[in-house]
């Protein structure tokens, strides 16, 4: 068990005796709060979690990181209350420290800042590249941003955004923001021409059912065709090498049914977050945009990340348009451990 794997690294811990007594009170207020789907095992954990809490002290256990996700399980209340406060932190060269909290009533708002400290880890503005987590004691609607970039310092400014959700004043709470995967660099193509010649499409030779992962548009899920998850796409060909976007493969283009299927792939998707969409415009700067797109990934091989867009023919076909996309390329990709832990108390 868990339990039994940490409790003697840390069994000969004291606590302070108030501190015994809050933890207490929260343990017994948060079991008395009916569960109607909770787990059978739960009061188990939550005994085994206060008897470790009993046994360290706050600054020993705030550095063991499992007991912290135990005890987070059982009560996010607890949990914050024992991590410390950290509101920097350095790890692969990036500095992240939280540098202003302003509270109204039941949102707050919290700048922080991610700096490349030595210049050599990042090259541009930093996305979070949607690996972001924000852990706090209470039910909450949460949104991050960039706000700005310093060039000169090498320092980006996001915005951290916490709601309630039951209207209750945030002042005295902690929060704990936590990122691991930092892009930079990112490359914007819009509305750059693609060169593929419209007047001369062919049908696919071949196609293949694939289960899709995602997708979007007014007919994902809806063509009578493709029912379920299930859509019909190209068997992906080998990458065109006229095509302008670099960190993005075009990998097919033809017709199936009548609609144009244009697909793209990417490699180490998870990593760089290289994504973007086609769209037709004739010379009257009429746009149309795809009826529908999928995502799928094969089963087999290297994981490749695969997107398909298909467009319906437009008024007077195809050959009467020119294809054009939006591509966002990032550049430069980091894995760290970024984690802060501050009192929302307004600062100035």
């Amino acid at each position: 068990m868990e339990f039994e794997r940490l409790s003697p690294a840390v069994e000969s811990i004291r606590m302070p005796n108030d501190a015994k007594s809050r933890v207490a009170a929260a343990l017994a207020a948060e079991s008395a709060v009916p569960r109607p789907h909770a787990n059978w095992r739960r009061p188990a954990l939550a005994l085994a979690v206060l008897v470790l809490l009993l046994a360290m002290a706050m600054p020993v256990f705030a550095s063991v990181e499992p007991i912290y996700r135990l005890m987070y399980l059982v009560s996010p209340a607890v949990a914050q209350f024992f991590h410390p406060v950290q509101q920097s932190c350095e790890d692969q060269g990036v500095r992240m420290e939280v540098v202003s909290v302003s509270i109204q009533d039941d949102t707050a708002q919290v700048y922080l800042t991610i700096q490349d400290l030595t210049g050599e880890h990042t090259d541009g503005p930093v996305d979070l590249n949607d690996s972001y987590a924000i852990r706090t004691p209470f039910d909450c609607v949460a949104a991050c941003s960039r706000v700005g970039y310093d060039e000169i310092s090498r320092t980006s400014t996001f915005l951290v955004t916490l709601s309630d959700m039951d209207g209750n004043v945030l002042t005295g709470n902690k929060v704990t923001f936590s990122v691991d995967q930092l892009v930079s660099g990112r490359h914007v193509y819009e509305g750059i021409s693609i060169p593929l010649d419209l007047t001369c499409l062919e049908e696919a030779a071949e196609t293949q059912t694939v289960r899709s992962i995602g997708g979007g548009g007014p007919g994902y899920q809806r063509d009578p065709d493709s029912p379920g998850m299930f859509f019909e796409v190209l068997v992906p060909g080998a990458a065109d090498p006229d095509f302008p976007v670099e960190g993005i493969d075009l990998t097919g283009a033809a017709l199936v049914g009548g609609q144009l299927h244009l697909q793209t792939a990417v490699k180490n998707h998870a990593d760089n977050d290289n994504h973007g969409y086609f769209y037709l415009m004739d010379e009257a700067g009429q746009r149309v945009d795809s009826y529908y797109s999928v995502s799928f990934i094969p089963q087999t091989g290297e994981r490749i990340d695969y997107t398909e867009e298909v467009f319906s023919e437009p008024d007077g076909g195809f050959s009467q348009y020119k294809l054009y996309g939006d591509f966002w390329i990032a550049g430069r990709h980091i894995e760290g451990n970024w984690q802060v832990t501050f009192p929302l108390e307004p600062t100035n």
